[in-house]
């Protein structure tokens, strides 16, 4: 056996000997392509535990954020450093999942996510993992992927409190716009993250939660296994979780064509 297959059984060994992962399924993760929309607080877990887990080394992991790194981020964007500061957030995000698997090929994209630049984004992705913290970016991101049947993972996090699903495009489950498609970002006033805080620990939780989703979309979790019809809510300071089942909008965009 050559020295990079020994390399692969050292650093996955965990995953082989998992029920559900496996050679198989670590060879999924591998071969994977999945997009990371926002290098934040949520995205800074995803990405490290989806780099971690070797999705993308040798299929594609992708980056996407336009923001550059202001040193209020570092309280829980703990992809990035002291010294990324003014670095653009893909890059410096990308420089820290190359260092804890440097087989990752990873593929940055510094653009805001609209109606104009979620399509093209979402284009070629297995899985695409919303991890931006604002509701109109969200909603851009949910359509693209609603057109292109790609899944979408959800997770949001403000104050002490957050919350994860899993649209599954054709499933007959809601999309993120079946649920929060009368909502604007203008409409949170106290509730929006900049004025209400976070702490900082619980992006990072519910991150690992959205990578969790991400992991069984890639390894074939059937839609009952999947966040697909639940919202699952977490209170931090009080550590209670939730879980609130939610049903597709019959005059959604996600359901217009499938009745």
């Amino acid at each position: 056996m050559d020295v990079g297959a020994n390399q692969r059984l050292s650093r996955y060994a965990r995953h082989l000997v998992l029920a559900r992962v496996g050679e198989a399924g670590q060879r999924k993760l591998a071969k994977a392509n999945v997009l990371v929309v926002g290098a934040g607080g949520l995205g800074s877990a995803v990405l490290l535990y989806l780099a971690a887990a070797g999705v993308g080394t040798e299929g594609e992991l992708g980056i996407a954020d336009s923001d550059v790194l202001e040193e209020s981020n570092l309280q829980r964007q703990v992809a990035h450093r002291q010294s990324d500061i003014g670095r653009p957030k893909v890059e410096s995000a990308a420089d820290t999942v190359k260092a804890i698997n440097p087989a990752l090929k990873v593929r940055t994209w510094p653009v805001r996510v609209d109606p104009q630049t979620a399509p093209k984004l979402v284009e070629g992705y297995d899985v695409v993992v919303d991890a931006m913290d604002n509701i109109a970016g969200r909603l851009a991101l949910n359509d693209a992927c609603v057109a292109a049947g790609v899944p979408m993972v959800h997770g949001a996090a403000t104050a002490w409190s957050g919350q994860a699903m899993t649209v599954v495009p054709g499933s007959g489950g809601p999309c993120y716009r079946c649920l929060f498609g009368g909502m604007s970002d203008d409409g949170l006033g106290p509730f929006a993250p900049r004025q209400a805080g976070v702490l900082s620990t619980v992006p990072g939780a519910v991150g690992c939660i959205e990578a969790t989703e991400a992991l069984k979309l890639i390894l074939g979790a059937s839609h009952e296994e999947l966040l697909v019809g639940r919202l699952l809510v977490w209170d931090a300071w009080r550590m209670k979780f939730c879980e609130v089942a939610v049903e597709a909008d019959s005059q959604c965009l996600c359901r217009r064509g499938r009745q």
